[in-house]
C-alpha cells in the first residue's frame, strides 16, 4: 500500500538486492534482483536514474496512474518524482544507471526533462543505455571513458522538451511513429510538416543526435527488445514483426545500434 510520504533513495540506493555494482567516478551502474510478489516503498531518487528491465517486471504507480513495466523496457526517473513498484514477477532483474550532480557539472549538461518519465517514444535503449549496460558487464580498463561518452550522448539528446526545440521536432516524432513500418521518404516527411526537405536534413541531427534514417532504425530496434526477452519468438519472426526485410538485416542493425547481437542480449 502506498504511504503518504515517499522515501528518498540516496545515491547508490535501489529497490531489490544488488548482484553487481560498478562505480565509474560520478556514474554508478548495477544489476538488482527482486523477490517475487513483493512491492517497493513509495519512493523517489535523489539523482537521475535510468533502468533497463532484463527479466520479469512489475506494475508501477506514479502520478495517480499505473503502468506495466516489462522485460526489454528502458525507463527514466527524474529526481524527486515519487513512484511505487508492486507485484514483482518471478525472476525480475533490472540494470540501473545513476548519474550524480557532479556528472552534469563536469560536462556542462542539464538534467533530462521530467517529461521523459512519461514519454514512451523516447529512445533510451537505442540512445545508449544498452551500450552502457554492455560496458558494465565488460568492465575493462577502457570502460570508464566509454561510459562517460555514452552517458553524455544518452543525456544530451534527452533535452527534447526544452524551449529551444522548434515545434516541428515534436510533430516529426509523431509522424515517424505513425509510419514506423512503412516506406518513408524525406519528401513525405517534409509534406506532413509543411517544411522544406533541406530544413529537416540539415537540422534533424542537431535535435535528435542522428539522421532521420538512423532514428527510424532505432525505432524498429526498440520494438524488438521486449520480443527478444519474451523468448517465444524466433529472430526471424521478430525481424519481420519489427519491419526488417530478414533476420540478417535485423541482426546487423541490432548490433550496429546496441553493440550486441540479439542472442547476446537475450542471454543477459
Amino acid at each position: 500500500m502506498i504511504v503518504n510520504k515517499p522515501v528518498q533513495y540516496e545515491k547508490g540506493t535501489y529497490v531489490g538486492t544488488k548482484i553487481k555494482e560498478r562505480t565509474f567516478g560520478n556514474i554508478i551502474t548495477s544489476e538488482t534482483a527482486f523477490v517475487p510478489d513483493t512491492s517497493s516503498a513509495y519512493h523517489y531518487h535523489a539523482n537521475p536514474h535510468f533502468s533497463h528491465i532484463l527479466a520479469g517486471g512489475s506494475k508501477e504507480i506514479r502520478n495517480g496512474s499505473s503502468d506495466i513495466q516489462y522485460a526489454g523496457k528502458g525507463l527514466y526517473y527524474y529526481p524527486g518524482i515519487a513512484h511505487q513498484n508492486v507485484d514483482y514477477r518471478p525472476g525480475t532483474r533490472i540494470f540501473n544507471l545513476e548519474l550524480d550532480a557532479t556528472f552534469f557539472n563536469t560536462f556542462g549538461l542539464s538534467l533530462p526533462s521530467s517529461s521523459l518519465m512519461f514519454e514512451n517514444s523516447h529512445q533510451l535503449n537505442t540512445g545508449g543505455l544498452i551500450r552502457i549496460m554492455k560496458e558494465h558487464y565488460l568492465d575493462d580498463a577502457d570502460s570508464r571513458m566509454a561510459i562517460d561518452q555514452l552517458c553524455i550522448n544518452l543525456v544530451h539528446p534527452a533535452k527534447e522538451g526544452d524551449a529551444c526545440f522548434p515545434e516541428w521536432t515534436k510533430k516529426i516524432k509523431t509522424v515517424m511513429n505513425d509510419y514506423w513500418n512503412q516506406p518513408l521518404s524525406l519528401s513525405l516527411l517534409a509534406a506532413h510538416l509543411e517544411l522544406h526537405p533541406v530544413t529537416i536534413s540539415k537540422h534533424f541531427p542537431r535535435y535528435f543526435g542522428c539522421s532521420a534514417g538512423e532514428y527510424m532504425r532505432r525505432m524498429k530496434v526498440e520494438r524488438a527488445f521486449p520480443l527478444i526477452k519474451q523468448g517465444k519468438y524466433s529472430l526471424t519472426e521478430i525481424a519481420y514483426e519489427c519491419g526488417f526485410t530478414d533476420q540478417a538485416h535485423f541482426t546487423k542493425t541490432f548490433r550496429h545500434v546496441t553493440g550486441l547481437l540479439p542472442k547476446q542480449y537475450r542471454n543477459i
